[in-house]
């Protein structure tokens, strides 16, 4: 729908990149213009999503579910009061709608429309306007809204670094579970953040991410950490991979065979499964093969929602990395150090996979006819996270001076 816009976005683009602000953008058709109905598309959804103001995926369909959000039209030199109604209607699908009271006298059709939010309330700024233009351009009155939802964000990533260094300072603390999960899950528990596999980042903006550096006062090798889950979006399905791939095997420490799938996924070499990843001739997919005689293709993941995926997850995250000991035969946990990431450079995304920097995990099994799975686990190595997020910054909460 960009493209059909009657100004181009290219000139924009710079400018809410450096800002760092996480935008959407919307162009009415004459369709929806007329009938006061636009789509809510994905990037808008992913929008809303992100800064914690609705979401559709739980929207019950119908009018009576209707959702209002205090809304502004920004002009060039003031800001007009108006209201989103956000909602999804009765039909087969429900897809997601959006309007806003007062449009027709804010812009035409193809107008194209940036859309931000600030402190909860959705801000809407006419780009095709000359003057409204000009005000962002020239760093006036427009920029300044806009550079308002930047020290929003500052304010969280200080609040959520404020909040881990007072967990710091309690030392180590019992983790609430065994096992590998319990690293992440005890300081989520601590944070008042429960534990979820959603797509969304886990504190209002900010992804967690967390891992073990040093285990009873030795210093551990990093494991890779995961991204990402996703299950293949054509082919087999997970659950077909392993009944056609899977092997019986009886896991370490364990007595009873089962038939599972436990492998790393790699371009470099076939796995011992026979797997292998390869990239498609149009480049438009990540194709899981079988590397046999025929080199059979399995299932395949689109490369473009692999990129969405990666954008809307890890906008922002914290790496932490955490001490571990063990008292009476159970893991304490101390977290001392903080790499704080933002916007993945997308472009590299692919090139990483080619060259096995990042890989693809599959973790599950069937035992007595049920299904188990730990998800398609996208990973990378802790060094190698410079390459995919442009200028970590790292924290050492025994040091650290907060604002």
């Amino acid at each position: 729908m960009l493209s059909k816009s009657d100004i181009s976005i290219s000139k924009f683009i710079p400018l809410f990149a450096s800002l760092g602000v996480n935008v959407a953008f919307l162009v009415p058709t004459v369709t929806g213009y007329k009938k006061s109905i636009m789509d809510a598309t994905a990037p808008i959804r992913d929008l809303f999503i992100q800064e914690n103001i609705h979401n559709y995926n739980v929207q019950k369909q119908g009018p009576e579910n209707k959702v209002l959000i205090t809304s502004y039209f920004v002009e060039n030199t003031t800001l007009k009061d108006t209201f989103a109604s956000l909602y999804r209607p009765i039909t087969k699908t429900g897809d997601p709608r959006i309007w806003f009271k007062g449009l027709k006298q804010y812009c035409v059709p193809y107008n194209l429309l940036a859309l931000v939010v600030i402190k909860g309330k959705i801000y809407i700024i006419n780009l095709s306007n000359p003057e409204i233009a000009t005000s962002l351009l020239t760093k006036a009155f427009v920029y300044d809204i806009i550079k308002e939802s930047t020290y929003q964000n500052e304010f969280i990533v200080q609040e959520l670094l404020r909040k881990i260094k007072e967990i710091h300072n309690q030392g180590f603390i019992k983790s609430i579970t065994y096992g590998d999960p319990g690293v992440g899950d005890t300081l989520e528990n601590a944070l008042g953040i429960k534990r979820n596999n959603a797509r969304i980042p886990d504190y209002k903006g900010i992804e967690l991410k967390s891992t073990r550096i040093e285990i009873n006062g030795k210093t551990r090798n990093p494991t890779r950490t995961t991204l990402f889950t996703k299950i293949p979006d054509t082919g087999l399905t997970y659950r077909e991979i392993v009944e056609k791939y899977g092997k019986i095997q009886i896991p370490r420490g364990k007595t009873i065979a089962r038939l599972q799938l436990y492998e790393t996924c790699c371009f470099s070499r076939k796995n011992a499964y026979d797997l292998q990843l390869q990239l498609s001739q149009d480049s438009s997919s990540i194709n899981l093969m079988h590397i046999s005689e025929e080199n059979k293709f399995v299932s395949a993941w689109y490369i473009n929602n692999l990129k969405n995926i990666l954008l809307t997850k890890h906008k922002e995250t914290f790496w932490i990395k955490a001490v571990s000991t063990k008292i009476d035969n159970w893991e304490y946990f101390r977290y001392d150090t903080i790499v704080h990431t933002k916007r993945p450079n997308t472009s590299l995304f692919i090139p990483l996979i080619e060259n096995d920097k990042i890989t693809i995990d599959l973790a599950a099994h069937f035992i007595n006819n049920v299904w188990r799975d730990h998800g398609m686990l996208f990973k990378i190595k802790p060094k190698d996270i410079h390459l995919l997020f442009p200028n970590p910054v790292e924290y050492d909460l025994n040091n650290i001076e907060l604002k």
